[in-house]
Formats: structure tokens, C-alpha cells, sequence
């Protein structure tokens, strides 16, 4: 399923959800890592494919841009 861009609390992306970084960036979510560089308040979304290697952190409770998610459960 592929949505329009939109703002999700970055506990709620999934693996497979495609992210907008700040600097426009994007990555398709094949890791999340808890407690990213020992901080407990962040999480790191991680794309290791055969395209690229990209590694964006997030507040857990802070906001992110999901350009796509392909799994949507209904």
C-alpha cells in the first residue's frame, strides 16, 4: 500500500515503511536499532540493502515522515 507522505511517531514505523529524513534523504526500514549511541529516549532506523547503507536516529517519542509503507495491515 503506498500512502501520501505523512507525519507517524516513530514508534509506530514498521520494517519495510520508506522514511524521509531532514535532509531528504530516504530509506526503505530493514533494522531498527533501540537505544541508539546508549540513549534509551532514541532509535535509529537502519536501510542495509544492496542500494545503500543509511542509518537516521529519532526521539522515540519524536515524529518522523513515512513516504511509504508497502505492508499496511488493515
Amino acid at each position: 500500500m503506498t500512502l501520501a507522505p505523512a507525519t507517524v511517531k516513530a514508534t509506530e514505523v514498521q520494517l519495510g515503511d520508506r522514511l524521509r529524513a531532514r535532509s531528504g534523504a530516504e530509506l526503505t526500514v530493514t533494522r531498527i536499532d533501540g537505544e541508539f549511541m546508549g540513549r534509551a529516549n532514541m532509535l535509529a532506523f537502519v536501510e542495509d540493502s544492496g542500494e545503500q547503507w543509511f542509518k537516521m536516529p529519532a526521539l522515540r517519542d519524536g515524529d518522523v515522515e513515512l513516504v511509504r509503507r508497502e505492508n499496511a495491515v488493515e
